[in-house]
């Protein structure tokens, strides 16, 4: 079935908001849902999407009302929505996220912050705030987010649920407000493991070649990166890790330490969302928040030599991960660094956990390959996550893999 032919298809009816939205996880100005095919491999299932691709019949807001009131009707429905819709499952809306997506926190002071399920005190983690807290709260079955420095991850951590983020380019990215060319990803969540593997295929289609797990390598620096607090809670979900692999091995992945990766991601994401929205903040002037308005504004003075230097640099990184990890391997690692902070806690509280966090978040979009969030885990009674690398093509495999590890682990 054609795009085309696909969109003549009947729509839900459009209302000035969602019918039903407790923990204010959708868009109201530019809401609009879509029926899918009815049949299909996700018939039957309910799905939203990150307010930041296009939907025929709606404009994409990306977070800030300057860039809708900005930005023309969109012309035609991403190749990835339009193949969700085409395998049945039924598109309710589009999720608030935040501010041009370039956040972790899920604060959004233009449209309210959505809410965690799981403890209405804390922040749900962004950017893709609404589609974490739609799918934990349970008002979809699986949500599509965006994610360069965890933005599925991070919620996905915070709301206790399975998420996704591919190989870089596995699944298109067409109809995307522009971000970070070279490491943004389409990724998606669920709260049910049966539900995730059942999206999986869809969303991934097959891997090039089959993979079976035989080593897991525990990530040393990164556990250290973080609290000692953390590193404890996670030890059983290792522990049950473990036992679907052969071989169990400690490892250092940034022998230069993890800080350098850090720069290096800072300098290429910043140098390449600075592209993407540099002309159009230069324009609109638009009134941000303090934490994105701070780091476009750095944003805006990377140069060109900095950025050619840190390409260099992260061709080095993507040598050493792919000498780490092979089709037979993964990586495991805390996915951030604390459970979701509460609502009061202070900006300066908020960058400091963020930038804990990023020592953990930049490892799979530098490289390139894929990640897999396990809610396995609860600290101080909210989750906490844990998550697998894997070599890049694999996707599928670690897709499935983790659904059977979760389901395991709730025996």
């Amino acid at each position: 079935m054609t795009q085309q032919t696909f969109l003549n298809l009947p729509r839900l009816e459009v209302s000035p908001e969602p019918p039903y939205d407790p923990l204010q996880a959708f868009v109201r100005e530019n809401h609009i849902a879509l029926e899918g095919s009815g049949c299909g491999p996700l018939s039957g299932l309910k799905f939203a999407i990150k307010d930041v691709w296009k939907v025929l019949g709606s404009t994409c807001g990306n977070g800030h009302p300057l860039w809708l009131a900005t930005h023309g009707p969109d012309e035609f429905t991403s190749s990835i929505v339009t193949k969700l819709l085409e395998a049945g499952a039924d598109l309710v809306g589009k999720t608030v996220c935040d501010e041009l997506c370039f956040s972790i926190s899920g604060e959004n002071w233009n449209y309210g912050s959505p809410i965690n399920p799981h403890d209405p005190r804390r922040f749900t983690g962004g950017s893709s705030a609404g589609s974490a807290a739609a799918a934990a709260g349970g008002l979809v079955d699986f949500s599509l987010g965006s994610d360069c420095l965890g933005s599925v991850r991070v919620p996905a951590s915070y709301n206790g649920l399975l998420a996704m983020r591919p190989s870089f380019a596995r699944v298109p990215g067409d109809g995307e407000a522009p971000y970070c060319a070279s490491m943004d990803v389409v990724g998606f969540m669920s709260a049910s493991p049966d539900t995730f593997e059942r999206i999986c295929p869809v969303m991934l289609g097959e891997d090039e070649k089959p993979a079976a797990f035989k080593r897991l390598l525990i990530a040393e620096d990164c556990f250290k990166s973080v609290n000692a607090d953390v590193a404890q809670a996670l030890a059983p979900a290792v522990e049950h890790i473990g036992k679907f692999f052969e071989k169990v091995e400690p490892v250092t992945v940034a022998p230069d330490g993890l800080a350098q990766w850090v720069e290096v991601f800072r300098t290429v994401q910043g140098y390449q969302v600075w592209e993407s929205y540099g002309g159009w903040i230069r324009k609109h002037r638009p009134h941000l928040s303090r934490g994105p308005k701070e780091r476009l504004e750095w944003a805006s003075t990377i140069t060109l030599q900095q950025f050619n230097e840190a390409s260099r640099v992260r061709k080095e990184i993507v040598a050493r991960i792919n000498a780490l990890i092979d089709d037979e391997t993964a990586l495991v690692l805390p996915t951030a660094a604390s459970v979701a902070p509460l609502r009061t806690a202070a900006l300066e509280e908020i960058n400091s956990t963020r930038l804990q966090s990023t020592n953990l978040l930049c490892i799979s979009p530098l490289s390139g390959i894929p990640q897999l969030q396990l809610p396995l885990v609860r600290q101080h009674e909210v989750p906490l996550g844990i998550s697998l690398l894997a070599a890049r093509g694999t996707d599928l495999a670690l897709g499935r893999l983790g659904a059977e590890i979760v389901r395991r682990f709730a025996d």
